[in-house]
């Protein structure tokens, strides 16, 4: 059968197992949503619909997403990551089925990779298949998979493990012909994920990694991808302002033992799957010294060389090497937000599949018995892996599933509570309210915690300590405007307009192009009667979103009082068409065109707050009165006794039905 499999139908038939697999196994998440992160990049993206592929070359990762990502995701420059969403987008909006299908196809691609790789390294069909099986199947790539988020890291694998192979076969007798593959993968990996920059040291190590030896034409391919790499860091820097994160040295021990902890972290994950679910690991104090940790990422790192004294064992070296290379990025020497995350273990594990199938392949030269007892427990292995990737990844299957796993997996990290308090803060405030000061009780720093927990205690009338969280949250991060903006309403909400005033007048201050901003200010102003600078700033916001419903509502009710119908009813239309499906808008319109009256007009207004909503009682009851007026009795009944039977509550409804009725 192994020879049988070592040809070119053999190895097409293993490539089809490998991929169908690793497919199959991800098929349930076409059923999830959106998630975290995912609606940020792609469905509340401001800038992604409206974009060409040209911008998003000029673009850091995070451009066009609500809210501020933080200092260090705004170090990111992934251009292609985001050109698959655009291109996503243009061809299925937003429809999550699609952005999941194109990551389980793109998981099922770098699976067929790492089995075409490792057979270029072994020689072995069978082995290759077993090796791809292991990768598709490991449970510490939920993460990267289940997560549309997560395609950086699918990207990124695919086009390095393309380059990889165009490596590896470059290396072999009058095949340089192949190093074309690692010229035009290698950069478009730069342009998925900034980890892909350590590849040149891989180039420039392979010949002994492969058992080949140095020629010219390897020296000038190590010397392409190095340029290929300094050309990506210059336009990185013009995108950006910076080439790379500066690294953080601090200590220098703590921070040799932080980055020897954190390998071992990720050879943990690896490993031994099964004892984690977590997705991010918050920073650990005690990383700062020796753990156990320490002591495996030693055993791994002096065992390789060790193994590879042995001639059968030598390709270890390179998925060794492979492991510790793309690891580098990730290990603290430049600060990544949390410890670790389990996502960022995707590529360098395409190295550890490899050591590991190395090892076990060392084992079928000891005997046959060996041999099948080492098939034997990779396929067992990859079964387990499997299931408890089928498991996890339900965990992605909307926010509510996420963020409850990841506050009972780390129960000390304040991100998961306050992720998991905005996913319900609207349909269970008093939950969100408790999260949140969840959140706070590790973390009182937290400023988005204490925001949105002022918001929601403002809204339920509790407004000192909405007011006091709210500025907290201001005094945390001074440039807000939605922190300086949320707390001027608490205050408005509170009934003190003045210092409402306060807080909407240093919003606009700082951005004076938010029309929100503006509208807060107008309505501050309204209550404290100064009514000429309040319809000023009301035109302005509308200079700035001509189609601000609210707006255009004051502006109507402030007209209408001082008797400018025209100017009124012309704002009242601007409202309506900016929100036709709210039935209230075209009965107001319908009632200030009965005071200017034109009461054909008022009537069609009527009728279309009716078409939206027939049973909403004020249009059943000012379309009765006109009716009534103009004399159509058995209709006007009509209409009464239908907001009769909706509101008998109602004196003015009661009324009009008694007097139709008789």
């Amino acid at each position: 059968m192994a020879e049988r499999l070592n040809t070119r139908k053999g190895l097409t038939l293993v490539l089809g197992i490998v991929m169908a697999c690793s497919f199959l196994l991800y098929l349930p998440t076409l059923g999830h949503d959106l998630v975290w992160d995912d609606t940020s990049l792609i469905s509340e993206n401001l800038l992604l619909a409206g974009s060409s592929p040209l911008d998003l070359l000029g673009r850091e990762f995070w451009a066009g997403s609500p809210g501020d990502p933080g200092e260090t995701a705004r170090s990111f420059y992934r251009p292609l990551t985001v050109f698959s969403f655009w291109l996503d987008q243009r061809v299925a909006g937003t429809n999550p089925a699609w952005f999941h299908l194109v990551n389980i196809l793109l998981n099922a691609g770098v699976a067929a990779l790492v089995t075409l790789l490792i057979w270029d390294l072994l020689g072995s069909a069978v082995w290759a298949g077993l090796g791809g099986l292991l990768f598709g199947a490991h449970s510490s790539h939920v993460e990267s998979v289940a997560f549309v988020s997560g395609r950086t890291d699918l990207l990124a694998g695919l086009l390095v493990l393309a380059a990889a192979l165009g490596l590896v076969r470059s290396l072999r007798p009058n095949r340089f012909v192949w190093a074309w593959l690692v010229v035009t993968a290698f950069p478009l990996a730069l342009l998925s994920k900034e980890t892909a920059i350590v590849f040149p040291i891989l180039v420039a190590l392979a010949p002994p990694l492969v058992q080949t030896g140095y020629t010219r034409r390897h020296w000038l391919l190590a010397a392409a991808t190095a340029s290929l790499g300094l050309g990506y860091l210059v336009l990185r820097s013009r995108v950006l302002g910076a080439m790379l994160p500066r690294p953080d040295l601090g200590a220098p021990v703590a921070r040799l033992f932080e980055v020897g902890n954190t390998l071992g972290l990720y050879l943990g994950m690896f490993f031994w799957p099964l004892g984690h679910h977590q997705v991010k690991f918050p920073a650990d104090p005690s990383f700062t010294g020796p753990t156990a940790y320490v002591v495996l990422a030693l055993v791994f790192v002096a065992a390789l060389p060790l193994a590879a004294v042995r001639h059968r064992l030598r390709v270890a070296l390179f998925g060794g090497a492979w492991t510790f290379l793309f690891l580098l990025p990730v290990l603290n020497v430049v600060r990544i937000g949390p410890q670790a995350a389990e996502r960022l273990i995707y590529l360098p594990s395409a190295g550890l599949v490899l050591v590991v199938i190395t090892l076990l392949v060392s084992l079928t030269g000891v005997s046959r018995a060996l041999g099948r007892t080492a098939v034997a427990s990779s396929l067992v292995m990859t079964f387990v892996l499997g299931v408890d990737a089928f498991n996890r990844s339900r965990v992605w299957r909307d926010e509510g599933t996420l963020f409850a796993a990841m506050a009972a997996e780390a129960p000390t990290a304040p991100s998961a509570y306050a992720n998991l308090a905005n996913t319900v803060r609207f349909k269970d405030p008093d939950s969100a309210i408790t999260l949140y000061r969840k959140t706070l009780e590790f973390d009182p720093g937290y400023s988005a915690a204490h925001l949105n927990l002022g918001v929601l205690l403002s809204q339920q009338g509790t407004h000192d300590s909405a007011i006091h969280h709210l500025n907290t949250a201001v005094v945390l991060d001074a440039g807000s405007v939605k922190a300086l903006n949320n707390l001027g309403l608490a205050f408005f909400t509170a009934g003190m307009p003045e210092s409402a005033l306060v807080y909407f007048n240093k919003s606009v201050a700082i951005d004076s192009g938010l029309a929100a901003t503006h509208l807060n200010l107008a309505g501050a102003l309204a209550e404290l009667g100064r009514n000429s600078r309040a319809d000023a700033e009301l035109h302005r916001a509308l200079e700035i979103e001509p189609g601000l419903t609210p707006a255009h509502l004051m502006l109507a009710e402030r007209y209408e009082r001082i008797g400018l119908l025209d100017s009124a009813i012309w704002h009242m239309h601007r409202a309506e068409a900016s929100d036709p499906t709210r039935p209230s808008l075209a009965n107001r319109l319908g009632t200030m065109l009965v005071r200017a009256g034109d009461t054909a007009a008022a009537m069609a207004s009527y009728q279309r707050a009716l078409e939206l909503d027939s049973c909403l009682v004020p249009a059943l009851y000012n379309q009765a009165v006109l009716l009534a007026a103009g004399q159509d009795t058995a209709q006007a009944l009509e209409l009464a006794t239908r907001a009769h039977r909706l509101r008998p509550d109602l004196t003015a409804v009661s009324s009009l039905y008694d007097q139709l009725s008789r």
